[in-house]
């Protein structure tokens, strides 16, 4: 799944929000906010970006197990599996 990472501006505060969709269709957002001071530690806001990226995926992959542990089987596949 691809994911979208957004910058904008409110009161001072820059933010960046990731925003994508889950596999079974759900939105997902997340967002994080840096003021002026912390912006000048760019190693930082490198780092929480990817820790973003990283929490979307592990979201994706979660419901991706959900879904394929949901699948509705008939009786008669459940009976040919030892």
């Amino acid at each position: 799944m691809t994911a979208k990472v957004v910058k904008y501006s409110r009161d001072g505060v820059i933010y960046y929000e990731i925003r994508g969709t889950l596999p079974d269709g759900t939105r997902y957002t997340d967002r994080v906010g840096f003021s002026e001071r912390e912006l000048a530690f760019r190693p930082l806001v490198a780092a929480r970006i990817r820790l973003l990226r990283s929490e979307y995926e592990s979201a994706c992959r979660k419901v991706r197990v959900e879904c394929t542990t949901d699948v509705v089987t008939p009786g008669w596949v459940k009976q040919l599996i030892f």
